[in-house]
């Protein structure tokens, strides 16, 4: 005899001792059904409404309460959790909210997969609205509160839909702890609101609006490098006047037709310049006369 068989004789011995008149062993396998799914009259939450025939099976199999499930769209392979609010369908059908219809990508008659499913407690959720209109409201943690009553479980990547008076928020499950998936019931959550996905930064003031205009319309003026040039001052003449370069062609041709004598020779800068310019012509001139003298002298002595 095998360990298993040992097992369940002692099992059902148990039972009969306890008054079980079935003598039925405990069915550990989990809770899997495969329905077809159509809307439910609730809009709001995430509770759906099963036939009446899952009642006796999910007894048989003594899945723990609260009775959770894991639903799988097979056709988009997107996954959510929820819980049951009825035993009431049709045979064949379970009815989900239509919210839940939509994020799961179900048409009215799709077929859906349902497992049982045990969620550890939440103790964290991060949720992001949509319009950053429900974070300007008085008190959105206490409408959020009000709104989580008609939710048993939440998903990372689940939307939920927030109503307030006339108005009706979408915020999105972005995270949660301690699992994927937590369980809402008889359980403090804290809260964390991310940032609306409308949100824009606040404009900065119009000092600095206009100085970055101004800014934008200055050219950039690139730095350059100076470099180096010898004698790049402006030339002056000797009587102190500019030297300008359109005018040294003019200079040139005044200066060759006014050649004072000596002037093929060196030009020597300093004070002694007019003393040498005086002896040079007074050196010239006694050149002339000597060989004018000369010339009268041999003239005579022929004649």
């Amino acid at each position: 005899m095998d360990f298993y068989s040992v097992y369940e004789d002692f099992e059902n011995s148990v039972f009969e001792a306890m008054g079980n008149i079935d003598h039925r062993p405990i069915d550990r396998t989990p809770f899997e059904h495969t329905h077809r799914c159509s809307f439910s009259p609730k809009d709001i939450g995430n509770r759906i409404i099963m036939p009446q025939s899952a009642l006796p099976s999910l007894e048989e199999k003594s899945v723990e309460q609260p009775w959770l499930f894991d639903l799988c769209n097979p056709l988009t392979g997107k996954i959510s959790h929820c819980g049951v609010l009825e035993f009431t369908s049709d045979e064949g059908f379970v009815l989900l909210p239509k919210l839940m219809m939509d994020f799961m990508e179900f048409e009215d008659g799709d077929l859906l997969t349902m497992t049982s499913a045990s969620l550890q407690k939440g103790t964290f959720l991060k949720l992001q609205p949509h319009k950053k209109k429900f974070m300007e409201l008085e008190n959105p943690k206490a409408v959020l509160e009000n709104t989580l009553k008609e939710y048993c479980c939440l998903t990372i990547g689940d939307t939920i839909i927030v109503t307030h008076g006339n108005d009706a928020f979408y915020v999105d499950i972005v995270d949660a702890n301690p699992s994927f998936a937590v369980n809402l019931l008889d359980t403090d959550c804290e809260v964390e609101f991310a940032l609306p996905l409308d949100y824009e930064p606040p404009a900065p003031p119009k000092r600095e609006q206009e100085k970055a205009k101004v800014e934008e319309k200055q050219p950039i003026v690139e730095e350059q490098t100076a470099e180096f040039k010898a004698f790049s001052g402006v030339a002056r003449r000797l009587d102190g006047a500019v030297n300008y370069a359109d005018d040294h062609s003019k200079m040139t041709a005044a200066a060759k037709r006014i050649e004072p004598c000596g002037s093929s020779k060196k030009v020597v800068l300093g004070s002694n310049i007019l003393q040498n310019s005086h002896q040079q012509e007074s050196n010239c001139c006694n050149e002339k006369d000597t060989k004018k003298s000369s010339k009268h002298s041999w003239e005579k002595v022929t004649g």
